[in-house]
């Protein structure tokens, strides 16, 4: 016999999946002039909205009372308003990840506008473009903007090496959380792999150049790729600016935010307040004066000059974040390790910077993002489109009035991502501060 705990679950699970089944029933059937211009246009579809919601409460309540989840009445009341705020925080999680199924759903449909891509017929949800037609499913969109990317054999050895990794980082996450694997263990492989991801990423980013993108004409010479066809080069320069301005915003935090933490000097509150006073006023003020600067330099749609505009800016925000880092890091480490010995550099070597890995990978991954999807300063200095990021890759999608390419749009915009996906997912155990535990023991 089933307990009647367990007897409950099972038949609040089986409310809940009914639920499901009737709603997607629901949404087959509505009516064309109710989705309208891909929108569901219900009218006075709010009070629908919340009418089912508290038609669900009460019924999970009810069902918690009668199947002896609760056993009074207020314990029951308590029960279905924390699993109606469930339900409500996971509505607004699905409102928010909306764009990027939508996304999606566009990136894997042959078609290359948004109204004549979507049926007239099925579930709204496909009508109004959030799932992708299973009659349109196709994978032209990315063949169009990857067609006139030719890499090298050495290339896909490195490609094949990546897949693997990330496959065995994420084999190596689940082990650790289905399975009995120590969780130390599980660290240690995981940066490992996330290390081992990053310097095979940068040696793919830095052996890819601008000659390997090209199309062929009917006899059989090469031509130049179009700029909606080279969006793998996009991502590489963007890879290659981002990443060593990531670098850079390390090399700069590291450095100046221990002399503004550890040390007393002449002028150390009055350079930390004009880092302040610079974050007051945005970057796009300086457009003109770093223009001026690069054409002086002769760093003009260089790589070289909008790294270098991208650090500048990099250095008040990032030293000021690791001052404050480091003065919540107790001084007692440094000298314990120095009296037994070593140097302030080594201290600050061999102490502070093992225990601020995930403070720096922050700031990398702060300075990545940031300037992974800059727009204005990069289309200011890149001026070929053999230097364009992806940022300004994308905007070449939608120049006409009437001819955006929605579908290679959303194909380019997908590939753009997924380098971000993986940074983050390789290096989330160090971001949530695994390092630094155990660091300092009371």
């Amino acid at each position: 016999m089933i307990p009647p705990r367990r007897s409950g679950f099972v038949w609040m699970a089986a409310i809940a999946l009914a639920s499901v089944a009737l709603i997607w029933a629901l949404l087959t059937n509505l009516p064309d002039e109710v989705v309208r211009n891909r929108f569901i246009v219900i009218p006075n579809g709010w009070a629908y909205i919340l009418g089912a919601f508290v038609v669900a409460i009460a019924g999970l309540g009810g069902s918690a009372y009668a199947y002896g989840i609760a056993t009074r009445p207020g314990r029951a009341g308590a029960y279905a308003l924390t699993m109606g705020t469930h339900i409500f925080i996971w509505g607004v999680l699905l409102l928010v990840f909306y764009p990027v199924a939508y996304l999606l759903a566009v990136s894997f449909n042959r078609n290359d506008t948004l109204a004549a891509a979507l049926p007239r017929a099925g579930n709204v949800l496909v009508r109004a473009g959030v799932l992708p037609d299973p009659a349109d499913f196709s994978l032209a969109q990315y063949e169009k903007v990857l067609s006139h990317t030719t890499m090298l054999g050495y290339q896909w050895v490195i490609i094949a090496a990546l897949v693997i990794a990330v496959l065995v980082l994420v084999g190596v996450r689940l082990a650790g959380r289905y399975t009995g694997l120590a969780p130390s263990r599980v660290d240690r492989w995981s940066s490992w792999l996330g290390w081992g991801l990053f310097a095979t990423a940068a040696v793919l980013v830095v052996s890819i150049t601008p000659a390997q993108f090209y199309g062929l004409n009917e006899a059989g010479e090469r031509i130049a790729a179009s700029s909606e066809r080279t969006i793998i080069l996009y991502v590489r320069n963007t890879l290659l600016v981002s990443g060593t301005t990531g670098l850079f915003a390390v090399l700069i935090a590291t450095t100046a935010g221990y002399a503004f933490a550890r040390m007393r000097f002449e002028g150390r509150y009055q350079t930390l307040m004009t880092f302040v006073f610079v974050q007051m006023f945005p970057g796009f003020m300086a457009l003109v004066a770093i223009f001026w600067l690069m054409v002086r330099l002769d760093l003009l749609n260089t790589f070289t000059g909008l790294i270098l505009a991208y650090s500048g800016g990099a250095i008040a925000f990032s030293a000021w974040i690791f001052k404050g880092y480091l003065e919540s890091v107790s001084p007692a480490l440094e000298e314990a390790a120095m009296v037994d010995g070593a140097t302030r550099w080594g201290a600050f070597y061999r102490i502070i910077l093992p225990v601020s890995v995930p403070m720096l990978l922050f700031i990398f991954l702060l300075q990545f993002i940031g300037t992974y999807s800059e727009f204005i300063l990069a289309n200011t200095l890149l001026q070929g489109q053999e230097n364009w990021t992806v940022g300004i890759g994308l905007r070449n999608f939608t120049t006409g009035r009437f001819d955006t390419q929605w579908g290679a749009l959303a194909a380019s915009a997908v590939i753009g991502s997924l380098p971000i996906l993986i940074i983050f997912y390789a290096f989330q155990d160090a971001l949530t501060g695994q390092y630094a535990a155990g660091g300092v023991k009371g």
